[in-house]
């Protein structure tokens, strides 16, 4: 019986020092993660002039047509 309230005894200790650690470490964490988030962007955005036109093209992803899928058909409703 004594080693069963030992065993429950430490679970619970071991819960909350777990459950403070997180409390503390997780605010510091997330500030590390947006600071490099942040020094991403800025090493990403470019700096633009006031009236300056820039064209972004995107990728023409070209979607294969399987030749086994069968004939296209197109859908036309009637309304009776």
């Amino acid at each position: 019986m004594g080693v069963l309230l030992k065993f429950i005894f430490i679970g619970v200790l071991a819960y909350y020092i777990l459950k403070s650690a997180v409390r503390l470490l997780l605010p510091f964490l997330g500030k590390k993660f947006e600071e490099k988030i942040n020094q991403a962007n800025q090493a990403n955005k470019k700096i633009k002039r006031e009236g300056e036109i820039t064209i972004e093209q995107m990728k023409n992803k070209a979607n294969p047509i399987d030749k086994n899928t069968g004939e296209y058909v197109d859908y036309e409703e009637i309304n009776p």
